[in-house]
């Protein structure tokens, strides 16, 4: 008889908050800061409080990816516990474009929800040619698609790192995942970009519905690596 196992926990080798976590959890908590529901100060009316509600479904949205941007980094560096000048480098690297990219998110955001509601919930910025629009899109595609390669190369370096780590088989199997799901948000990122480029002005708008590909691809991932996990540990089996 034949006991089933299960996948192996990560082994947390950094699970003390160190200082560049620290630096990355307090640099991504000022972005919030960036697309808090009101910035120019605290509402003076009515009218300016209802429209600043109004901004609340925009705000959640860019603070739901702000979110998981440093949950994942968060979980690379308890993993990991790497502290070196590559890690170093990546991690401002990452920082540097969340700052970058939360502008172009903001307005994505926003226009998401002024189509969606028929212009009830407002967009700050207006577009009077498709250029810019199509611009936006662009900016925001190109900020995504080098924060999921920043991931990627911080998840190469803890591979390459596997020795000094001494990574279990398992662990070396979950970090290659973790690429490959980052490799696939990537080519949502650049399929989004190149539709930016391409569409027509008329379809423009569907370069940023693009970005809900991501959904459905990461579950695919996920889904799939659950797949290699059962059939290795079937295999070890036997």
């Amino acid at each position: 008889m034949s006991i089933k196992k299960d996948w192996p926990e990560f082994e947390m080798r950094g699970a003390a908050m160190d200082r560049l976590e620290t630096f990355v959890a307090a640099a991504l908590a000022f972005a919030v800061s960036m697309v808090v529901i009101s910035v120019d100060g605290v509402p003076q009316s009515f009218a300016e409080f209802y429209n600043a509600v109004k901004t609340i479904p925009a705000f959640a949205a860019s603070f739901a990816i702000i979110a998981w941007i440093w949950h994942s980094h968060a979980n690379w560096c308890r993993r990991y516990g790497l502290e070196d000048g590559k890690t170093v480098f990546l991690s401002c690297c990452l920082v540097f474009l969340v700052l970058v990219y939360i502008y172009p998110l903001k307005l994505t955001m926003q226009g998401f929800f002024a189509v969606l509601t028929d212009g009830f919930a407002p967009m700050n910025m207006s577009f009077d040619a498709y250029w810019k629009v199509r611009f936006m899109f662009a900016f925001y595609s190109v900020g995504f698609l080098l924060v999921t390669l920043n991931f990627v190369a911080l998840y190469y370096h803890a591979l390459n790192s596997k020795n000094a780590l001494k990574l279990s088989i398992y662990e070396y199997l979950d970090t290659k995942f973790d690429i490959q799901n980052w490799l696939a948000a990537s080519g949502v990122a650049l399929f989004c970009l190149v539709l930016a480029l391409l569409l027509p002005d008329e379809l423009i708008g569907f370069s940023g519905y693009a970005n809900f590909l991501l959904f459905p691809v990461l579950s695919g991932m996920g889904l799939y690596h659950s797949k290699k996990r059962s059939d290795l540990l079937e295999q070890d089996e036997t």
